[in-house]
């Protein structure tokens, strides 16, 4: 604190004149560092974690990526945020900008990396993939249902610790395979299917709370957890359910078992994760968290 002396002269009657000198603050404009963006790598279908100076000055800031506004959240050593890139990705490069007030500040430079995913052909009951007008109506609900849990995650995580796999089981299909039904319908598989007998116990991969939890058309009976900053894990195909939508569950709570629900081949475990909307593998999560610890 620099401070401006002022001299003041005192004088009263025929008194002689008295000096009196005062200290007075000067305030001085506070300067925020320059920031040093950092460097970040992030392939299609994965979710990366990026850290950045606290540069709010005491007012609401917003972090962009891509344009989109990002949940971001107070860490150790400033705040904190987790990007995904969809599976769908253009390959092009971006930067995230926090934004103060009229300011903009550039926190991170993403570079966005080819990645390769394999092919597989599936055979199941037609109407499972060309589904009847009546099986299309409920399809549609279930979508609109799903929609809204997926845009009303609180923007602060439910969770402190780092994600785990739900199963430790052999991967029987990857994340992101192309997938052929019966050879004549394609799409992307954007989950990660685990082998697992009806009957296997299920369990969370990190705290969080219920916000669905019931039989579904294509994932038969399922339960999604929300773990804030829309951080969503899917457990799909299960043969029974353990918990109730609304609950809150500690990480490692047994929440179903797996079975043969919905539209699949076998029993197996559907594991899916979804961030900002985006479909992403479940292994860049667990990657992505586990400076957290156990």
């Amino acid at each position: 604190m620099r401070y401006l002396i002022l001299t003041f002269l005192l004088i009263s009657g025929c008194a002689s004149e008295k000096v009196i000198e005062i200290k007075a603050p000067v305030l001085e404009k506070q300067v925020t560092k320059p920031v040093s963006p950092k460097n970040y790598i992030v392939r299609p279908g994965e979710l990366i974690f990026i850290s950045f100076s606290d540069l709010r000055e005491g007012k609401n800031g917003e972090l962009l990526c891509k344009g989109k506004s990002i949940p971001f959240y107070r860490g150790k050593d400033g705040l904190e945020a987790f990007v995904a890139e969809t599976y769908f990705s253009k390959l092009k490069g971006y930067h995230c900008i926090f934004k103060v007030g009229k300011k903009e500040h550039v926190v991170a430079h993403i570079e966005v990396k080819d990645k390769e995913f394999p092919s597989e052909k599936l055979k199941v009951a037609k109407k499972k993939i060309f589904p009847p007008k009546k099986a299309l109506i409920r399809i549609r609900k279930e979508q609109k249902f799903l929609n809204k849990n997926y845009r009303s995650s609180p923007r602060y995580p439910l969770f402190v610790k780092s994600f785990k796999k739900p199963l430790d089981s052999f991967v029987t299909s990857i994340y992101g395979s192309k997938r052929l039904y019966n050879n004549k319908k394609q799409s992307q598989h954007l989950g990660t299917d685990y082998r697992a007998a009806v009957g296997t116990p299920i369990y969370s991969a990190n705290s969080g709370k219920v916000v669905v939890g019931r039989d579904l058309y294509y994932t038969g009976n399922t339960v999604t957890l929300d773990h804030g900053l829309s951080i969503f894990t899917v457990y799909g195909h299960l043969s029974k359910l353990n918990v109730v939508e609304g609950d809150y569950v500690p990480k490692g709570a047994l929440i179903g078992w797996a079975g043969a629900t919905g539209r699949v081949t076998g029993p197996h475990l559907h594991w899916g994760v979804k961030v900002y909307g985006n479909w992403i593998e479940g292994d860049s999560l667990v990657e992505a968290t586990r400076w957290l610890g156990e």
